[in-house]
């Protein structure tokens, strides 16, 4: 699926009362679509597999929504390529801006390679955790 794809079905999904819930329980959002994170569940199923290409043009967006789709899609595809999958949770591990985003890159982005790349996974843990940026 493209990017193009991805944002005009966000756009037409979006709505006011979803964008307002969803900043009463995560108020660091600063760029939303205000869409049901049924809709991105939908999106992550029409995702080929292998597209990390996709999943950092997500990321890179800063958008709420696209970086938790991003993290959905991170964690279906993310056996194809555990080395690329632990590179990207390194990366976007660093750029997290919010609970919401940091949650579901820490259960469902790492799924498919938490067997495989436990260690590696325990240690950027361990740094995380010692971080000052909360």
């Amino acid at each position: 699926m493209q990017l193009s794809k991805i944002r005009k079905i966000l756009n037409s999904k979006s709505n006011l009362k979803t964008k307002e819930s969803t900043q009463k329980f995560v108020p660091t959002i600063k760029n939303q679509y205000g869409v049901k994170i049924t809709v991105l569940n939908d999106l992550v199923k029409k995702v080929q597999k292998s597209d990390f290409e996709l999943i950092e043009k997500l990321w890179e967006s800063e958008v709420f929504e696209e970086r938790i789709l991003a993290s959905k899609i991170l964690g279906k595809i993310g056996d194809v390529n555990s080395q690329k999958t632990l590179k990207l949770i390194k990366k976007f591990s660093q750029e997290i801006s919010d609970w919401a985003v940091c949650d579901t890159l820490a259960t469902q982005g790492v799924r498919k390679i938490i067997k495989l790349k436990q260690k590696e996974i325990f240690e950027i843990s361990k740094k995380l955790i010692k971080s000052k940026n909360l």
